[in-house]
């Protein structure tokens, strides 16, 4: 894509972006990074998937790049829009389990929470995280809201149905027995008041 995008331009993030709408009108105008995405953005076949079909003869004629993970970005890198937007995610997810002897952890997608993943330990350990280091970029990023230290993340992925339904019937429990003690509470105060006469 270069000269048309620079390299120095060239982005990846979330597939999952909020837009302003100064941001949202540089999307809707662009007639320049969105056609070269077009002609050369097509998606690279994955290792995985060579067992249901066969390795490309040539693969120099595929790129791996997603337009849901760099479009946004690179263009608004492009428009020397990138210092107005927050650069990292609000949603967890794990990807580094290269060493795990579970075959269906490891690979190009991140893991997925499965039933016994799911407790509320996971949930404390994914809250109390409150920086991120980006490997490739050799940074760290101490995560704040409004100028004071908060959580990285808001949201989690990728949980299957069961570990998901664990949780919430966990949160659930939860929220029923602290509604319980402030009935408990409520009526207690309340029987106790003489009525006024």
């Amino acid at each position: 894509m270069d000269p048309v995008i620079p390299v120095q331009n060239w982005r990846k993030g979330s597939q999952w972006v909020v837009l302003t709408r100064k941001h949202a009108e540089v999307v809707v105008k662009d007639n320049t990074v969105f056609p070269m995405f077009q002609l050369y953005c097509k998606r690279k076949s994955l290792p995985e998937f060579w067992r249901d079909h066969p390795v490309p003869a040539d693969n120099s004629k595929e790129h791996n790049c997603i337009p849901d993970e760099h479009y946004v970005q690179t263009l608004l890198a492009q428009e020397g829009l990138e210092g107005e937007i927050t650069r990292r995610s609000l949603t967890h997810s794990s990807w580094d389990l290269s060493s795990t002897a579970d075959r269906e952890r490891r690979g190009w997608h991140p893991m997925t929470y499965k039933y016994s993943d799911a407790t509320p330990m996971l949930i404390k350990s994914i809250k109390d995280v409150d920086n991120i280091y980006y490997e490739t970029e050799y940074r760290r990023e101490w995560c704040s809201s409004k100028e004071k230290p908060s959580p990285c993340f808001l949201f989690a992925r990728k949980f299957t149905r069961p570990a998901a339904l664990r949780l919430l019937n966990t949160v659930t429990f939860k929220i029923f027995v602290n509604v319980l003690a402030f009935a408990r509470i409520f009526s207690n105060v309340f029987l106790s008041r003489s009525p006024v006469g």
